[in-house]
């Protein structure tokens, strides 16, 4: 996702009232803004100027130069699911999915916590957990298998489970509180999770699931985010449609395939323009 738009398409262009409609930040190209180039988006028709934005490492989208000037609009919106700074409205919404981890409860990081109980450096025990991680969250992959792999890597051997003995989550209560508000109002409200397990086992345990009125959770489910299968497994279930349905997570590719699909989102992730707190209180007036 991105922060920002820069384009070189001028005033007189009828694409750029629907850019800066959607950009009020809108800035020309090459952009003069201090942001990191990889967090802005490039909107051209010419091809010298996105070759450029590529050397520079920004991304870029060229409009259909034969698109008609009545479907400008729509043009530009299709850009809405890659724009972080953009947070959809609740109306029409009657199922709201959240994710679990760094949104409903927070302190969920244990590799730090697990390497130095191991003895291991930490990026290096990083960099191989995320080449199995999503195995596990799938649940195609045996939590014991993992530690028997980090034993055959790393020359260690792991007693008990990590996993359990170092996650350590706490409840994000602004976030606890609203969806007690939701199912106050009648709303459905659902928790959507990648986790394992171990994990889940947790959250259990201390209460997390209950405050929903259903849970799914990647392992139980064979599939992950931000597979679109994972999203099209709950709205089936759910039997709803995209398109009134409230997503919240704080990953931006899973909100990226959720949006995709119809559903109107909040990235709960701080951000240039607004904390994840404020994300919140615009959309649910909180």
């Amino acid at each position: 996702m991105y922060d920002r738009i820069c384009t070189d398409i001028h005033s007189s262009d009828p694409l750029f009232a629907p850019l800066l409609a959607l950009c009020p930040e809108l800035e020309m190209f090459p952009p003069l803004g201090d942001l990191p180039y990889n967090r802005y988006l490039l909107v051209s028709k010419n091809q010298d100027s996105i070759g450029k934005a590529r050397q520079m490492g920004i991304a870029s989208s060229s409009p259909n130069p034969e698109i008609k000037a009545d479907i400008l609009a729509k043009e530009a919106e299709d850009l809405r699911p890659y724009l972080s700074f953009l947070n959809d409205g609740i109306q029409g919404c009657d199922l709201f999915i959240f994710d679990m981890g760094n949104v409903v409860v927070k302190n969920i990081h244990m590799l730090g916590k697990i390497s130095r109980r191991l003895g291991l450096d930490k990026e290096e025990l990083k960099a191989d957990y995320h080449n199995y991680d999503f195995a596990m969250m799938d649940g195609t992959l045996p939590i014991q298998a993992y530690w028997n792999h980090v034993y055959t890597k790393f020359g260690i051997t792991v007693e008990g489970n990590p996993f359990s003995k170092d996650f350590t989550p706490h409840f994000n209560e602004e976030v606890v509180d609203l969806i007690k508000r939701l199912r106050s109002e009648g709303k459905r409200v659902v928790c959507a999770s990648n986790t394992f397990a171990p994990h889940w086992d947790i959250l259990e345990r201390m209460g997390a699931l209950a405050i929903f009125d259903k849970t799914y959770a990647s392992h139980e489910m064979g599939i992950s985010k931000p597979s679109r299968q994972f999203f099209e497994h709950i709205l089936a279930k759910e039997k709803t449609e995209a398109t009134k349905t409230y997503f919240i997570d704080d990953y931006e590719e899973n909100i990226v395939q959720a949006s995709i699909l119809g559903m109107k989102c909040l990235l709960y992730t701080d951000g240039i323009r607004q904390s994840a707190s404020e994300r919140l209180s615009e959309v649910f007036g909180i």
